[in-house]
C-alpha cells in the first residue's frame, strides 16, 4: 500500500509540474508599440546616451561651482623655535586655518566655461533624442522584417501544398496511363525544391526575430511570443497600404525644424563660441577676494590669533604662448563644428530625399506587384485547367506556379519595404508619431536612476 501511495504522489507532482509548465509557456501577443516601449527601456544604446547626458550635466555643475566661494580648513601641530628673543623662546604649537576665497571677475573665463558646458548639455540632450528616434526606427524596421518573413513562410507553405497536389495528381494520371513518368519525377523535384525554400523561409524568420530581440534588448517571454499584425490578407494588402506623409519640399522644411542632429550641431557651435570667450579671458587678470583666519594654541608671545580680508588681482602677462595656442585650438574647433553642420545639413537633405523617393517607388511597386499577382493567379488557374484537361503539359504548370509564388513574394517584400521606407522618412524629418509627445526629460531622469 505504501508503494502505491508513493507512486500516486509522484504522479501528482509530475502532473502539477506539467500543468505549471504549460501555463508558464503560454504564448503572448505583442504589438509594435509594445516592442518600442521595451526597446526604449532595455536597449543598451539608450543607457550609453543617458550616461553621456548625465556626464555633461556633471560638467555643467563643475563649471557653475566656480561662482561659489571656496572654503578650506587646515591644521598642523609641531615644535616652534624663535631665535630672535632673549631668552630663546621654544614651545609646541597647534595651528588652525580657515580660508575663504571668492571669484569676483575674470573677464569671461568662468562665464564662457559655464555657457560652453550648458550648450554641451543641450547638445547631449539632442543626441539622446536622436538615439531614441534611431531605436524606434530600428524596432519598426526589424518588426516589419519579421512580419515579412512570416508572410513569406505562408507563401512557401502554400506553394508546397500546391506542389503536393500536383504530385498526387501526376501519380494518379501516370497510374491511369494518361501521363508519363516524367511528370511524376518533375513534380517530385519541384516539391523538394519548394520544401527547401520553406526551410530557408523558416530560418530567415528565426534570424529576423533574433535581430528584433537584439534591438529590443531582451527576449520577451523567453522567446515565446507572436507579433500582432493588422495587415489584411494578401489579396487586400495593396488596398490597405498607408498614404505618403506629404510632399518632398514639406518634408525637407520639417526636417530643418525638427531633426535632433541639426539642433545638436547648433548647440555645439554655440558651445565652441563660448569656449573661445573662455580661453581669451586668459589674456586678462583675475580678481578674487580672500579671507583668512589663523588660530594658535601655544605660549609663544609672537603667535596670536589673527584674521585678514583682502582683494587680489592675478595677471599672467606671458605664458609661453599657451593662451595663443588655446585660442587657435578653440577657433579651429568652431570651424570644424561649422563644417560638420554644413555636412550634416546636406546629409539630412539626402536622407529625406532618398527616403521619400524609395517610399514613393515602393508605393507604386505595391500596386504593380498586386496587379501582376492577379495576372499570375489567373495564369496559374489556366495552366492548372489545361493540365487537368490534358491540353497543357507539366512544364507549363510548373512555370505558372513558380511565377505565382514569385509574385506573391514580390508583393510581400515590396509592401514591407514601403512600410520601412515610411518609418525611415519619420526618422529623417525628426518627427516620429510614437515619440511626438514623449517626455524625454522624464525618461532620461528615470533611466539615470
Amino acid at each position: 500500500m505504501s508503494g502505491l501511495r508513493n507512486m500516486i504522489i509522484v504522479l501528482g507532482l509530475l502532473c502539477c509540474q506539467i500543468i505549471g509548465t504549460s501555463v508558464s509557456a503560454k504564448t503572448i501577443s505583442l504589438s509594435l508599440d509594445e516592442f518600442i516601449q521595451m526597446a526604449l527601456v532595455h536597449n543598451p544604446d539608450i543607457e550609453i546616451a543617458v550616461q553621456q547626458y548625465a556626464g555633461s550635466k556633471g560638467v555643467l555643475t563643475q563649471s557653475q561651482s566656480l561662482y561659489y566661494p571656496r572654503l578650506t580648513a587646515g591644521a598642523d601641530y609641531g615644535k616652534a623655535y624663535v631665535d630672535g628673543l632673549r631668552p630663546v623662546d621654544e614651545d609646541t604649537v597647534a595651528h588652525g586655518l580657515l580660508r575663504a576665497t571668492q571669484l569676483i571677475y575674470d573677464f569671461g573665463r568662468t562665464t564662457g566655461l559655464i555657457d560652453s558646458s550648458r550648450f554641451n548639455l543641450d547638445a547631449s540632450n539632442e543626441y539622446l533624442k536622436q538615439i531614441y528616434q534611431d531605436i524606434v526606427f530600428a524596432v519598426k524596421s526589424n518588426f516589419y522584417s519579421v512580419l515579412e518573413k512570416q508572410r513569406l513562410i505562408t507563401v512557401a507553405e502554400q506553394a508546397v501544398k500546391n506542389y503536393e497536389q500536383q504530385l498526387y495528381r501526376a501519380k494518379k494520371y501516370y497510374e491511369a496511363g494518361v501521363r508519363t513518368r516524367i511528370d511524376v519525377t518533375n513534380a517530385e523535384v519541384n516539391l523538394s525544391n519548394q520544401k527547401l525554400a520553406l526551410l530557408r523561409a523558416n530560418s530567415d524568420y528565426k534570424t529576423a526575430r533574433v535581430r528584433l530581440e537584439k534591438i529590443v534588448g531582451s527576449k520577451p517571454n523567453n522567446g515565446d511570443y507572436a507579433l500582432i499584425s493588422n495587415e489584411p490578407d494578401l489579396d487586400a494588402l495593396a488596398a490597405s497600404k498607408p498614404e505618403m506623409p506629404g510632399q518632398l519640399q514639406e518634408l525637407l522644411l520639417s526636417a530643418q525644424d525638427n531633426r535632433p542632429g541639426l539642433k545638436r550641431f547648433s548647440y555645439l557651435i554655440q558651445s565652441a563660441e563660448s569656449t573661445i570667450r573662455q580661453v581669451e579671458g586668459d589674456y586678462w587678470p583675475s580678481i578674487k577676494a580672500l579671507g583668512d583666519y589663523n588660530t594658535y594654541e601655544t605660549d609663544l608671545t609672537n603667535l596670536s590669533d589673527q584674521w585678514q580680508l583682502s582683494v587680489g588681482l592675478t595677471w599672467e602677462f606671458f605664458s609661453g604662448f599657451e593662451t595663443e595656442g588655446k585660442v587657435a585650438e578653440a577657433n579651429a574647433r568652431l570651424r570644424e563644428v561649422q563644417a560638420g553642420l554644413r555636412e550634416f545639413d546636406l546629409s539630412v537633405t539626402q536622407d529625406v530625399t532618398d527616403s521619400y523617393l524609395r517610399a514613393d517607388e515602393n508605393r507604386a511597386g505595391v500596386d504593380i506587384a498586386d496587379q501582376t499577382l492577379g495576372l499570375a493567379k489567373e495564369n496559374l488557374a489556366l495552366a492548372d485547367g489545361r493540365y487537368k484537361a490534358g491540353i497543357g503539359d507539366v512544364l507549363e504548370f510548373n512555370d505558372a506556379q513558380l511565377l505565382y509564388t514569385e509574385n506573391q513574394s514580390s508583393l510581400v517584400i515590396t509592401y514591407y519595404n514601403y512600410l520601412t521606407a515610411l518609418a525611415r522618412i519619420e526618422r529623417a524629418i525628426g518627427i516620429i508619431p510614437e515619440l511626438k509627445d514623449y517626455d524625454y526629460a522624464q525618461a532620461t531622469e528615470k533611466a539615470a536612476e
